[in-house]
């Protein structure tokens, strides 16, 4: 079974490694993986593709398209001719790019109308990250998945504080929070995180809250090891990877009530859900530490386990979507 992977190759360090990560679990359960990487800004940056694929396709054949995330789901779409497709819509693709006052700009108004029109009208099979995505997406007609992406637990598990610490070169007398994104990008809501953080550095807390960015997936373990609490304040996710992540190295974590997050974490001593305010965010960063000094860790690898996040588990079930969908051709 050939697939090729559709996606955007705009990033500065190559393909998503959320996109890697999934194409090397599904190469483990036999299915052949080749990548289309797509450059250009906009809509209509992305549409030049369209030809470049379509051109591609003639000669070099695959069972099937799996494309991920807004336009590079409509440009497999508008190439792909009779070959099946399956899309996986991610998160901001449905639910919108906010800006940091939460609202959402005309032009991304006009991005979401185009997501959501070929997911509720055109797509064949499509992969969403939670119910909330699926419920959006309720004109459609064709078959819709809830599927997160897996966690590669081989990648991502618990070392000793004492080793993350010095790894990180750390003070081990600071409670460190990890914020596991670009701070760059408004929807990710990061000065919520600084004004909380902020607020307990007022009140006499040793803290400090540590920005995340483009490290390598197999060093992102001592962060979440050492770490007193992931911290999560986005205004929009799907099913976001980074709670998967810390769950495997049984890392506390302090979040908004974004995404499926209050379902994945609910009943987990050590996950705390805050609002979107730097006092109310605050006192659960409180509670964190609370919690870190007296228990320290939470039981995040057992509920991988127990919603079957992980990363082969994921890829036998899309493995299994590609074969309905090439036997239905």
């Amino acid at each position: 079974m050939k697939i090729l992977f559709v996606s955007s190759g705009n990033r500065k360090q190559g393909l998503n490694p959320i996109i890697r990560l999934q194409a090397e679990s599904l190469e483990k359960v036999g299915v052949e993986i080749e990548h289309f990487l797509i450059f250009g800004s906009g809509f209509l940056g992305y549409l030049k593709n369209v030809f470049k694929l379509r051109t591609l396709l003639k000669t070099h054949p695959v069972h099937l398209i799996h494309a991920h995330f807004g336009f590079s789901c409509v440009v497999a779409q508008l190439a792909k001719g009779k070959i099946p497709l399956v899309v996986t819509l991610m998160g901001t693709d449905i639910l919108g790019h906010k800006n940091e006052d939460g609202s959402i700009s005309l032009r991304n108004k006009l991005v979401l109308w185009i997501n959501h029109y070929f997911a509720n009208h055109v797509y064949e099979k499509a992969i969403v990250m939670n119910q909330i995505m699926k419920d959006i997406l309720s004109k459609r007609k064709n078959p819709t998945y809830i599927l997160s992406n897996g966690v590669d637990t081989s990648l991502f598990y618990e070392v000793p504080k004492s080793e993350a610490l010095q790894f990180l070169d750390w003070d081990p007398d600071v409670h460190h929070f990890v914020f596991i994104s670009n701070p760059a990008r408004p929807e990710k809501n990061f000065p919520l995180a600084e004004e909380a953080v902020k607020l307990l550095q007022e009140r006499g807390y040793r803290v400090q809250l540590h920005a995340v960015f483009q490290e390598k997936s197999e060093n992102l373990k001592y962060y979440y090891s050492a770490a007193t609490a992931l911290v999560l304040t986005s205004f929009h996710e799907g099913s976001p990877n980074v709670v998967k992540e810390a769950f495997c190295c049984n890392c506390p974590i302090v979040s908004t009530p974004v995404g499926d997050v209050s379902i994945t974490t609910a009943g987990i001593e050590g996950c705390f859900i805050g609002p979107y305010d730097s006092v109310g965010f605050s006192a659960q960063l409180e509670k964190a530490i609370a919690f870190s000094t007296a228990s320290g860790r939470i039981k995040g690898r057992q509920r991988i386990d127990e919603m079957g996040f992980d990363s082969q588990i994921v890829a036998n079930r899309i493995k299994r979507i590609y074969e309905e969908s090439i036997g239905e051709k």
